[in-house]
């Protein structure tokens, strides 16, 4: 039902009027039909009454099934019962004539005007209502098709501030993938290169569609600007935090997760993300890194903590986003770490690129996905202590 309304507030004002016009004008018609076939023996009164209450309901119907949709019956019940006692109301009130026995010339000069008048009345009154319906058709039409090529250049632009990740850098080998669950997402993964020093990251926005997509544009815009100016990841998250909290909405904010080499140590943050699941090689066991920092854009001023992580040589980490665990199964029961813990488990020695895919493969037998899903894998090949 949200959806319903967020759809109607799109809609300009005139084009509801119009349409609703177009709703009337058609079951109308009901009305002067009606009358053609009492043969005109009803009283101009009970006429425009008949037809106007016809239209009126009609709009009514109309309108609860575009704003409730599949709820809609709880409005259209009552409606009904309203619309069929006002109807026995009117017909109580305002009988019809009687048939008369005899029709003289008179009578009949006069039946012949008032079913002219009700037949012209019938084709004026679905001229206009096929007027408005064309009306509405054709500017909505416009309208959509507009939205549609903005929309098409946002995915675009969305695909190529968010491509696929595959590299090498030095003894690290990675590999990424963003699925949007529409045409823009909230999702960035991101690798950086500094000399031998690398930076992985990743972020959610909060939300979906094209509000968050943009922010992600600019997180991502603020992630390069601050790397390419300082030689250290230091105070990353304090930097993009600064940038996010006056340009987003209140309800609004950014998870984030780093892993990043400088050339003798592997550091990490998070903020307000699923924890990075490190895989083991030796021992074959699964950890989890995580720091307990809030999500961006949240405060003003902030701080923010950051840790270190040893390796071993074909050791393997994973930063996702939770879009990839929260997918849940017909009875409620999420992915969850564990699920992905498992397919990591399974198929760990596999090429990196080939863990990423099992890993969309198992969410996906799981269950359907209602968010962003975007993951990052980097594999180790020197030993940290």
């Amino acid at each position: 039902m949200s959806l319903a309304k967020s759809y109607w507030r799109t809609i300009p004002p005139r084009a509801i009027v119009v349409f609703l016009l177009g709703v009337f004008f058609l079951f109308s018609t009901i009305g002067f039909t009606n009358d053609l076939m009492q043969m005109g023996r009803q009283s101009m009164l009970r006429l425009a009454l008949f037809v106007v209450c016809y239209g009126v309901f009609a709009i009514c119907y109309a309108a609860a099934g575009f704003v409730l949709q599949g709820q809609s019956w709880k409005a259209m019940v009552p409606i009904f019962i309203v619309q069929n006692v006002a109807m026995g109301l009117l017909g109580t009130f305002l009988p019809a004539s009687p048939q008369p026995v005899e029709i003289g010339a008179a009578e009949i000069a006069r039946l012949h005007e008032r079913l002219n008048l009700s037949g012209f009345a019938n084709i004026l009154a679905m001229m206009l209502g096929y007027g408005c319906f064309l009306f509405v058709s054709i500017t909505e039409g416009r309208r959509y098709f507009r939205v549609h090529a903005e929309l098409e250049l946002a995915t675009e632009i969305h695909h190529v501030l968010v491509p696929s990740i595959a590299a090498r850098i030095g003894d690290f080998e990675f590999y990424g993938r963003s699925l949007p669950s529409s045409e823009v997402g909230g999702d960035l993964i991101d690798l950086f290169q500094d000399g031998q020093g690398w930076i992985a990251y990743i972020a959610d926005v909060s939300g979906h569609g094209v509000a968050p997509g943009v922010v992600m544009g600019m997180v991502k815009s603020a992630a390069r600007m601050r790397l390419s100016s300082s030689k250290t990841e230091a105070g990353l998250l304090e930097s993009l935090n600064s940038v996010l909290y006056p340009i987003t909405k209140p309800e609004m904010f950014v998870t984030f997760a780093y892993l990043a080499w400088n050339g003798e140590r592997l550091e990490y943050s998070l903020a307000g993300h699923p924890a990075i699941l490190h895989y083991h090689a030796t021992t074959k066991e699964i950890s989890e890194v995580a720091c307990s920092n809030l999500p961006l854009g949240m405060f003003d001023g902030q701080p923010f903590v950051n840790g270190t992580v040893g390796c071993a040589p074909d050791d393997l980490f994973l930063l996702l986003t939770d879009g990839l665990i929260e997918v849940a199964d017909k009875q409620g029961k999420e992915f969850g770490l564990e699920g992905v813990k498992a397919v990591i488990a399974a198929h760990a020695s596999r090429p990196i690129e080939v863990v990423a895919q099992a890993l969309l493969d198992g969410a996906a037998a799981h269950g359907h996905a209602a968010d962003d899903q975007s993951l990052l894998l980097a594999r180790s090949g020197v030993r940290l202590p």
